[in-house]
């Protein structure tokens, strides 16, 4: 049975060549070269899934990351950078803010996500879309984000405290709590784009979270 895990965000952003990579928390949009950065108090239940896949042409990495507030509400960042592997020129669709409760629901070796961003008003959800040719439009109208993940029974726990950082091309992501978690396979799919992967759930513990991205 899944011991309500403590807070745990794992570094899950995640680099991959010259893409700018991961989501991961709720980030303030501003102008092309501009620093943006935001920061947040987690505390509650979690789930989190990343992966990157790669075909001739492109490297995909999927993020998904919804968890539980200080002030009880539920929160969701989700990414999808698709870059091409001969240019570097790279999309990066992503949201990040508030969703409903019932949204997310937890249960002893399960949690589940669905939720329709594009539903949610803009004081509550931000959706933004960034391409890295200025003449491509991309979506920034958000969507459907759907998430099963199934806790692999008899896997280590894992219990971390204190600081840490991870930085990539587009983003710099840094955590100070405590966090415990345990492995679960996750099937998230974003606006569409689907993933498959071993994912997180657990719980943080009066977590501090700032994220920058610059692009």
């Amino acid at each position: 049975m899944r011991k309500d895990n403590s807070d745990r965000i794992e570094k899950w952003g995640a680099t991959s060549h010259t893409t700018a990579l991961v989501l991961l928390l709720t980030l303030t949009l501003c102008g092309p070269a501009v620093a943006q950065s935001t920061a947040f108090h987690a505390n509650g239940v979690f789930a989190n899934a990343f992966g990157c896949s790669e075909s001739q042409t492109s490297f995909d990495c999927i993020s998904v990351f919804v968890f539980g507030s200080t002030n009880g509400q539920i929160n969701l960042i989700y990414d999808d950078t698709v870059s091409d592997v001969n240019t570097g020129a790279f999309q990066e669709t992503f949201g990040f803010g508030t969703i409903p409760n019932s949204a997310f629901q937890v249960h002893a070796l399960t949690d589940s996500l669905n939720v329709d961003t594009s539903t949610l008003s803009p004081d509550v959800f931000s959706n933004t879309c960034f391409n890295s040719d200025p003449n491509i439009t991309c979506n920034a109208s958000g969507g459907v984000v759907t998430g099963t993940w199934t806790v692999i029974p008899h896997l280590d726990t894992f219990h971390s405290s204190g600081a840490s950082s991870e930085i990539s091309p587009n983003t710099i992501f840094i955590t100070n709590g405590t966090f415990d978690s345990q492995a679960a396979l996750a099937n998230v799919n974003v606006l569409g784009a689907a993933l498959a992967t071993t994912g997180q759930v657990g719980k943080t513990t009066n977590t501090f979270i700032s994220v920058q991205k610059r692009h």
